[in-house]
């Protein structure tokens, strides 16, 4: 016999589908336990430090090694050139936080996005000052000064969007758009978003493995062939990452069809997945443009948030009383 809800709807009985689902769901809770997510933050801070630290030593070893000059195209000739590596591996943690905020929240997992771009605007502040030649001479360096002032104040106001973001998204009720959903449709929707993010986190050390091979190739030929690339660690990673994270947040609002087909919900994911390419297209376009992109599809998430909020509130036409005036 089939259990019925308490809102009417038919309960579905489990199938071998969902066992399998659940098994590999409790794989995924099995990793991600918070104490198993603070080992990792603890390790981050470790390496971050260690990659701090060994960075200034190479640029000691630069500056003052006369036969090791030719690595300063790698490691840098600044000594704020080493504050670049300890942001690479806390944005390698943010995004893999990202991931496992995946299950928990569509809405949390988007904020941790814009997250991400907010922390490699900052960063590249660090990657402008190391173009100043002199910092007594900034008047002779108006574009490098312009170029900070942007990133400097671009980061700024991306900061506020994301506080904005969250600001708005904690007024919402939990689970408000699942509201008809039996648990079990709930419990299979959670469990496939745990695969996804299990998979995805797959992709992310195994595009990491890739993109830190990558670089460490073009490095090699930019010190021995004097072949210097302009891409970097962030354009040969987080662009690839962000293009499968469209593709990811796709995969999630169709199966998010399965529990609910409301415009709301639809038109909100809809929006989340345009933030998305946003964000991608930031990534690589050239600056400023890609600081403008990073705000615009931030800033569209904002607004697709609220909107969203406040559809919620007043509802959709069909759910009110009928009267008799048809109108």
């Amino acid at each position: 016999m089939t259990a019925v809800n308490p809102t009417g709807r038919q309960r579905p009985a489990p199938t071998r589908l969902d066992a399998w689902q659940n098994r590999v769901a409790a794989f995924y809770d099995l990793l991600a336990t918070p104490h198993r997510r603070e080992q990792a933050g603890r390790l981050m801070i470790y390496l971050a430090t260690l990659g701090f630290l060994s960075h200034l030593g190479l640029v000691f070893l630069v500056q003052n090694v006369p036969a090791l000059a030719r690595f300063a195209v790698v490691v840098g000739s600044s000594y704020l050139s080493a504050i670049y590596t300890p942001f690479v591996l806390i944005l390698f943690y943010e995004v893999l936080l990202l991931v496992l905020s995946i299950p928990q929240s569509t809405t949390l997992a988007v904020g941790a996005q814009f997250e991400i771009i907010s922390l490699i605007t900052i960063r590249n502040v660090f990657k402008d000052l190391t173009k100043f030649d002199d910092f007594s001479h900034v008047d002779q360096q108006f574009d490098a000064f312009v170029t900070t002032l942007t990133d400097m104040f671009g980061g700024l106001l991306l900061f506020l969007l994301v506080a904005v973001f969250y600001h708005i998204n904690r007024r919402r009720t939990s689970r408000e758009q699942f509201h008809e959903v039996s648990s079990l449709e709930l419990e299979r929707f959670i469990a496939r978003k745990k695969i996804i993010a299990l998979g995805l986190s797959v992709l992310l050390f195994g595009l990491a493995a890739l993109s830190l091979w990558t670089w460490g190739v073009e490095s090699y030929r930019a010190i021995f062939e004097g072949f210097v690339d302009k891409r970097t660690l962030t354009t040969i990673f987080y662009a690839d990452f962000f293009t499968i994270l469209i593709f990811t947040d796709v995969l999630i609002l169709i199966l998010s069809l399965l529990l609910t087909d409301s415009y709301q919900l639809v038109f909100r994911n809809a929006g989340f997945v345009i933030s998305t390419v946003m964000l991608r297209i930031s990534l690589s376009a050239a600056h400023p443009y890609s600081l403008i992109a990073a705000i615009i599809g931030i800033l569209f998430g904002v607004l697709v948030l609220r909107i969203y909020l406040y559809f919620m509130l007043v509802g959709p036409l069909h759910d009110l009383p009928t009267s008799g005036d048809h109108e």
